[in-house]
């Protein structure tokens, strides 16, 4: 009797990577509800849509996690190289002021994909982060342009948003 193909979600998940041939972008959603999980995906998509437009090669892994609250921050954003990404969210949803906080925080985190995967933030081995050319690895968080200009387009992103929901 065929039960069917069972497989590893790792094996899953490396078998798409390797046969997409880079033509479309991927985004990859885990942990928390799937409620959750796809309403992040939707923002992080309409994102790609709105800052990205051309870009057909960015490789874009969330996770939703429970410790990122004990670490200070409702998200994390890192980059392995111009294409690749990874996004740490808080999953419990209930525990952000709002449901608008929850859509600027993946908002906030995706302007930073979009800084990186066009060189405007550059981060390097040695520990040094460039913004534009110039270095600010010492510079205070509150001070950061990266963090400063994601906070400014976090706010347009979601009246943009806002307005096209609403339609």
């Amino acid at each position: 009797m065929n039960r069917g193909l069972q497989c590893n979600p790792f094996v899953v998940l490396c078998i798409c990577k390797l046969m997409r041939e880079k033509i479309m972008n991927f985004v990859l959603v885990t942990g928390s509800t799937k409620k959750n999980r796809k309403l992040v995906e939707g923002i992080t998509n309409w994102c790609i849509k709105e800052l990205m437009p051309r870009m057909r090669t960015l490789d874009i892994e969330i996770e939703l996690r429970e410790t990122l609250r004990s670490e200070g921050v409702y998200g994390w954003c890192e980059s392995a190289d111009s294409r690749n990404f990874r996004i740490d969210l808080h999953k419990k949803f209930d525990e952000y002021e709002n449901l608008e906080d929850v859509i600027k925080t993946v908002m906030h985190e995706m302007v930073h994909v979009w800084q990186w995967a066009t060189g405007l933030c550059k981060d390097y081995a040695d520990g040094r982060r460039m913004w534009k050319g110039k270095d600010y690895t010492d510079t205070p968080y509150s001070k950061q342009p990266w963090e400063r200009q994601a906070y400014r387009m976090q706010e347009t992103l979601y009246k943009k948003w806002l307005t096209e929901v609403t339609e």
